[in-house]
């Protein structure tokens, strides 16, 4: 049997300028917006990098939600991590 997580690992960061606590944790689903439109990561999304503009949601794994705004960032997604470079 192949164990399948059902989360995401989740890692956020702000450019050193900025005076800003980023995130790292396990997260359910991870929600933007790039150039065509909003968009949410599940777990076992397509690895993809992306532009984000205006806000990130991150619901965590207890069902909190954390949002973070911003002028513009970087999204990765890879194996089922989510990196995000916040004010670069």
């Amino acid at each position: 049997m192949i164990f399948m997580p059902e989360t995401l690992e989740v890692e956020i960061f702000y450019s050193p300028s900025q005076k800003k606590r980023g995130f790292q944790g396990k997260a359910l689903s991870v929600s933007s917006k790039n150039k065509l439109g909003k968009f949410d990561i599940l777990p076992y999304h397509a690895n993809f990098i992306t532009l984000i503009f205006d806000f990130l949601i991150v619901r965590t794994s207890d069902r909190k939600e954390i949002e973070f705004r911003f002028k513009r960032g970087v999204l990765e997604v890879y194996e089922n991590k989510v990196k995000v470079f916040l004010e670069i």
